[in-house]
């Protein structure tokens, strides 16, 4: 694993950020394997909800940046247009959820 990915992990599962911006209701995260798709805007946000969640990474922090709000909620923001993967672990087991964001200007 990459030096920048651990620290990003590292980042990730220690700070929460506050949220300024209107509240919106946490999308149900996937619960089937595959893949889930989220497109963003440039700037705009979506909230995941991962019940159980104990460990997140993304694979490229420069297009879209992940906070950790507590309880399983995650902000995913779109920082410039592009596409990376984002992962979550959750439950005693560890199982495994897979994104693909998108986001566009």
């Amino acid at each position: 694993m990459h030096f920048g990915m651990k620290l990003a992990l590292v980042a990730l599962t220690l700070v929460g950020t506050p949220v300024f911006a209107e509240e919106a209701k946490p999308a149900p995260a996937a619960q089937a394997a595959g893949e889930t798709t989220l497109t963003l805007k440039k700037g705009g946000h979506q909230k995941l909800n991962v019940p159980g969640l104990v460990r997140v990474a993304v694979g490229d922090p420069d297009v879209a940046d992940i906070k950790t709000e507590g309880k399983g909620v995650l902000k995913v923001t779109g920082v410039k247009a592009g596409e990376t993967t984002l992962l979550t672990w959750a439950g005693s087991e560890n199982k495994l959820g897979t994104y693909r964001v998108v986001v566009q200007d």
